[in-house]
C-alpha cells in the first residue's frame, strides 16, 4: 500500500500544527525532519519474513540528509528523535500522529511505555480531553477524537475502522511470551498482537526507546511490522557494561545545555554555606545539615511563589523537596528524623512520604498516587523521600530543591537527580530567578560538583551526544564465562533413554535433558561452596524435590520413579567427577585469633596549645551549575542553628574510632570533651564555642583521639592464619574485548583487549592476558605434553590475599593457578625492571607465605601441596618447559 500526501495537508502545513499545538522550536524542527524525510523515503510495511523493502535505499536517503543516521537498528523503517528532559516529548508526539494522520492519512498508532508511571501519564495525555496536558486540544482536524485502547480494551471492545486509533501498552505486555494478547481472541479472530502486525499502516510510537534495546524487547516489537517507528529519548545511547554505545538512527538531537539557554528549563544552582569545611562532619551530622538548609530553602521558595501568583493573578504553584537517600534502612531513619520533633517541631509530620521496594503493596500504591498529584495545591505532601532517582515517566514542575544524601559520588547520578527537577511551572521562564531556579543542596561535594558541571561534556554544558566523525567506533563485547560439558544435549538425552530402556519420544528426551540440566546446576553450585559440603546423595534429593514442583515433570517421575531416581545418582555422580575434572579447588585462609589484646588509657588533661580555631560565618549561597559567575545569596540563611549539645556530639564521634572501647575509657573522654569546650567558650562565647565545635568537629575529634592514643596502654594479642575452607574456584568469570583470536594466532589489538579461545587445558576455553609473556605461559601450560592438567587465570578476589605495603594493606591477585598430578602452583610472570620493586616483593612474601599455609594444612588433609612461583618473563620462552620454570624457580 502507498500513502501519498493528503489534500488535508493544505490546511495543516506544519506552520499550522505547530501554532495549534503550541510547540516549541525544537518541536518544530523534529516535525520538520521527519517531513522532510518521508518526502523523498517511501513507506513500506516489512513482509512476514521480517524484510524491509529498500531498507538499504531507504537507510541512504536518510543518512544524506543526517549523517548521524547510519543505521536503523531495528528490522522495521524507525527513526530516533532525542530531546533533552522537560521540553515535551508527548506533545511531539501527538504532533507527530497529527501530521501523519492529515498528510498521509494513517490512522493506527502503537503507542509503547517503558513503565507503569508513563503508561498512565500517556493514557491521559493522549486520550483524556479533560486532561490538562492533553495534546490534541484545539486541533480539529480529526472527524472524532482519537480513540485510546488500553490494557484488555481488544478483547471487549470493537475496534473501529473509520477512527484514529491510538493503542498504549506497556513494554512488558510484549515481553511476556504467554501474555494474552498473544492468545487468538473470537472478536478479531486472531491474537491481537497477529492482528495488529496485519494493519496497514501502523505506526509505532516509542517513548523513552532507550528501553527497548534489548533482544527480547526489539524482537516483540518487530512482530507488529510497523510502516514507521518513531523513537523519543533524553538519553540517546544505551549502556554496555562500563561504556555507553549512541544511537544509530537518531536524526535530530537537542541537548539539555541548549534548552537551558533557550530557556525551556529552569536553570540547576547548587547550595553550600561559606566557610563550612565539610570534610570536618560525620555522615549522620552533615545529613541533617543538608535537611534543616534545604528546608529553610523550601519554605522561602513557598513565600517567593505565593507572593508571585498574588501579584500576578497566576495559578498557586507549590513547591516540594525531594530527599533521596543510599539505601532503605538510611530512607527509614531519614523519615524517623524528618518526622521527629527535633525536626523544625515536627512541621513535616504528615506532609513526607516515603517511596522504596520494601513497602506494601497498599502503602505503594497509596504513596504513588500522591506522588502523581504532587502538583496540586491541595495535596498536602512538601518532602518525597527515595531510595533512588524516580524513574522517567514522572514529569512534575513543582520539584524545587533536591537533597542527595550520600548519593552524589557520581556525575550521572547528580545530572539525573538534576533533571527531575528542570520544568517549567508555567510552561516558561518568569524572570524571577528563585522561581527559575532548581536547587540542589551540595555541602559535602560542592566544589566537584560545580566543577564537573563546567566540563564540556557535563549535560549542562554538552552539545549533542551523537557526533557523526565518531560513528563507527569499535566496540567493546562481553562475555560471561561458566564450565561447559556436554554440546550435544539431544543426541545424549536419545542416548540416555536408550540406555534406560525407555522409549525416546520428545516427552522422554526433554525429561532427561530437565533431570540434567538440574543435576548440573545443583552440582556446580554445591562444589563452587565447598567441595566436601554436600553429598551427592544430598545433591540427588535437592534434585528431585526441585524436579518434583514442576507440574510438567511430575506425572512422568511417578510413572518412572525407579528409573529415574538411578539415572539422577547416576548423573549426579558423573557431573560432580565433571565438575571436580574442570575445578582447581582454592584454600581460603583466615585470621584465628588465639589470645585477645588488652588496652587501656592513663588518666591526663588535654593540652589546648594548639586549639585555635575562630569562629566562622556561615552565610548560604548558591551557584548555578551552567554559569560559575552566576551567584545569589539565600535570604533569611545566614547562620546554622547554634548546636544544643555539642559535647555529646564529640563524644559519640570520638566513640566510633576502632581504638575506642567506651566501657573503658567513658570518664576521660567526657572530661577531655569538656575542657575542649571550656577552652573555646571562655575565648569565644558559648555560641562562639558551639559554632567552633560544629564547623571543626573532626579536626577536634581528631585532636582530642591523638592525645588519647599517645597515653594509651596496650598489650598484644596472638593471632595465627590457617586455612577455613577449600572451595571450588571461578564459577563465573567474566570478561570484557575487543577482539577474539585462537590462542596460538596473532593479534590486533592490545593484548589487554583480546580475548582468546581454543583453550584445551584451562578451566575455561577462553582467557585474556595482561602482557605477553602471560600469553607464552599460557601456551606452554596448554602444550600437549605439559604437566599441567589444568589451569586458570583467577577472578579479581579470588583469593582474598592482603599483603602490606606502604603503610596501608592491598588485594593480591596472582596471575596464574596451575594444578599437575602431585602439586599446585601460584603462578607470578614478572618484568625484568620490576623483579626488586618494594610493592612486588611483598607480594611474593605473601604468596610464599599463603603456599606454606595452605601446605601445611593439605598435607594433613590428604591433598597437594603448594608451591609458588615467581618467574622473570625474561624466562617464558616459547621453547621453555613448564618442568624447568618449576624446578628453576619454584620455593
Amino acid at each position: 500500500m502507498t500513502w501519498k500526501i493528503r489534500p488535508l495537508a493544505e490546511q495543516y502545513d506544519l506552520d499550522v500544527i505547530g501554532g495549534r499545538m503550541s510547540l516549541r522550536k525544537p518541536q518544530r524542527e523534529a516535525l520538520a525532519r521527519l517531513d522532510k524525510i518521508l518526502s523523498c523515503v517511501k513507506l513500506d510495511k516489512p513482509d512476514e519474513t521480517g524484510v524491509l523493502p529498500q531498507c538499504k535505499e531507504k537507510l541512504t536517503a536518510v543518512h544524506e540528509l543526517y549523517p548521524i543516521c547510519t543505521d536503523f537498528e531495528r528490522d522495521f523503517f524507525s527513526l530516533a528523535f532525542a530531546l533533552a528532559t522537560g521540553v515535551g516529548k508527548t506533545r511531539l508526539m501527538g504532533a507527530f500522529i497529527t501530521y501523519l494522520y492529515t498528510h498521509y492519512g494513517l490512522k493506527d498508532y502503537f503507542v509503547v511505555a517503558p513503565n507503569i508511571t508513563i503508561y498512565d501519564k500517556l493514557r491521559q495525555d493522549l486520550g483524556n480531553p479533560d486532561s490538562e496536558k492533553y495534546v490534541f486540544r484545539g486541533v480539529g482536524c480529526f472527524n472524532v477524537q482519537p480513540t485510546i485502547y488500553t490494557e484488555d480494551d481488544y478483547r471487549q471492545k470493537r475496534l473501529q475502522d473509520s477512527d484514529v486509533r491510538i493503542f498504549v501498552y506497556n513494554i512488558d505486555k510484549f515481553n511476556t511470551e504467554d501474555a494474552k494478547m498473544r492468545s487468538v481472541n473470537e472478536i478479531l479472530g486472531d491474537s491481537f498482537v497477529g492482528w495488529l502486525g496485519e494493519l496497514d499502516g501502523l505506526v509505532l510510537l516509542m517513548d523513552e526507546s532507550h528501553h527497548y534495546r534489548a533482544d527480547k524487547s526489539a524482537a516483540s516489537l518487530s512482530l507488529l511490522r510497523p510502516v514507521l517507528g518513531l523513537e523519543l529519548t533524553a538519553t540517546p545511547f544505551v549502556s554496555k557494561g562500563s561504556k555507553q554505545v549512541p544511537f544509530k538512527n537518531v536524526v535530530y538531537e537537542y541537548p539539555l545545555s541548549q534548552a537551558i539557554a533557550d530557556g525551556y528549563t529552569r536553570t540547576p544552582y547548587a547550595l553550600t554555606r561559606q566557610n563550612l569545611g565539610s570534610f570536618n562532619f560525620g555522615e549522620e551530622h552533615i545529613d541533617r545539615l543538608m535537611l534543616e538548609d534545604g528546608l529553610r530553602w523550601h519554605e522561602h521558595i513557598k513565600e517567593v511563589l505565593a507572593g508571585y501568583a498574588r501579584v500576578h493573578n497566576k495559578r498557586l504553584v507549590k513547591p516540594f523537596v525531594l530527599v533521596v537517600c543510599k539505601d532503605t534502612a538510611h530512607a527509614e531513619e531519614t523519615l524517623k528524623y524528618i518526622q521527629s520533633e527535633e525536626f523544625f517541631g515536627g512541621k513535616y509530620k504528615d506532609k513526607t512520604i516515603k517511596v522504596d521496594s520494601k513497602q506494601s503493596k497498599a502503602q505503594r500504591e497509596a504513596n504513588v498516587k500522591l506522588l502523581l498529584t504532587v502538583e496540586k495545591a491541595d495535596n498536602p505532601i512538601e518532602i518525597v523521600i527515595h531510595v533512588n532517582v524516580l524513574k522517567e515517566g514522572w514529569d512534575v514542575n513543582n520539584l524545587y530543591t533536591i537533597i542527595p544524601l550520600r548519593t552524589a559520588s557520581s556525575r550521572i547520578l547528580r545530572e539525573q537527580l538534576v533533571g527531575r527537577g528542570l520544568r517549567l511551572p508555567y510552561g516558561e521562564r518568569t524572570g524571577e530567578q528563585e522561581i527559575d531556579a532548581v536547587t540542589l543542596t551540595a555541602h559535602d561535594k560542592f566544589d566537584e560538583i560545580v566543577a564537573e558541571a563546567q566540563k564540556g561534556d557535563s549535560i549542562f554544558r554538552a552539545g549533542n551526544i551523537i557526533k557523526a566523525e565518531e560513528i563507527g567506533r569499535e566496540k567493546t563485547v562481553v562475555t560471561q564465562q561458566k564450565l561447559e560439558f556436554e554440546t550435544n544435549e539431544d543426541k545424549n538425552a536419545k542416548e540416555d533413554c536408550h540406555s534406560l530402556g525407555i522409549e525416546a519420544s520428545p516427552e522422554n528426551v526433554a525429561v532427561i535433558k530437565k533431570v540434567k540440566q538440574v543435576v548440573k546446576t545443583k552440582t556446580v553450585a554445591a562444589t563452587a561452596a565447598g567441595a566436601a559440603e554436600k553429598s551427592e546423595q544430598e545433591i540427588a534429593r535437592e534434585s528431585v524435590e526441585e524436579l518434583t514442583r514442576d507440574e510438567g515433570f511430575a506425572g512422568t517421575y511417578e510413572s518412572n520413579q525407579e528409573i529415574l531416581e538411578r539415572f539422577l545418582g547416576e548423573q549426579t555422580k558423573k557431573i560432580k567427577e565433571e565438575v571436580m575434572e574442570k575445578y582447581i579447588p582454592i584454600p581460603r585462609i583466615g585470621i584465628t585469633e588465639i589470645e585477645p589484646p588488652e588496652y587501656g588509657f592513663e588518666d591526663f588533661s588535654l593540652d589546648t596549645a594548639d586549639f585555635n580555631y575562630q569562629p566562622a560565618d556561615t552565610k548560604a549561597y548558591a551557584q548555578s551549575l551552567q554559569d560559575a559567575r552566576d551567584v545569589f545569596d539565600l535570604p533569611g540563611m545566614t547562620r546554622f542553628e547554634p548546636l544544643q549539645d555539642p559535647e555529646r556530639l564529640i563524644v559519640r564521634l570520638i566513640r566510633q574510632k576502632s581504638q575506642i572501647d567506651y566501657r573503658i575509657c567513658s570518664d576521660l573522654l567526657w572530661k577531655l570533651v569538656g575542657e575542649a569546650f571550656t577552652h573555646y567558650k571562655n575565648l569565644h562565647g558559648e555560641d562562639g564555642a558551639k559554632n567552633i565545635f560544629l564547623l571543626y568537629q573532626k579536626n577536634i575529634t581528631d585532636a582530642i583521639y591523638g592525645q588519647m592514643m599517645k597515653h594509651m596502654t596496650f598489650t598484644e594479642g596472638l593471632y595465627e592464619e590457617r586455612v577455613v575452607n577449600e572451595r571450588g574456584s571461578n564459577y563465573h568469570q567474566q570478561y570484557r574485548y575487543q577482539e577474539k583470536v585462537d590462542l596460538y594466532s596473532p593479534y590486533s589489538a592490545d593484548i589487554r583487549n583480546v580475548l582468546f579461545d581454543g583453550i584445551e587445558k584451562g578451566v575455561f576455553y577462553e582467557a585474556k592476558f595482561d602482557s605477553l609473556p602471560e600469553l607464552k605461559l599460557a601456551r606452554i601450560l596448554d602444550k600437549q605434553g605439559s604437566p599441567a592438567q589444568k589451569w586458570l587465570r583467577p577472578a579479581a578476589q579470588k583469593f582474598s590475599l592482603k599483603y602490606e605495603y606502604d603503610g596501608t594493606y592491598h588485594e593480591y591477585q596472582p596471575d596464574f593457578v596451575v594444578e599437575t598430578v602431585d602439586m599446585r602452583y601460584l603462578v607470578e610472570v614478572k618484568g625484568m625492571d620490576k623483579l626488586n620493586n618494594p610493592q612486588v616483593l611483598a607480594k611474593k612474601a605473601r604468596g610464599q607465605a599463603y603456599c606454606q599455609i595452605v601446605t601445611d594444612w593439605a598435607t594433613a588433609a590428604g591433598s597437594k601441596p603448594w608451591q609458588y612461583l615467581f618467574i622473570p618473563e625474561a624466562a617464558v620462552q616459547g621453547s621453555t618447559t613448564f618442568e624447568f620454570l618449576a624446578k628453576t624457580y619454584g620455593k
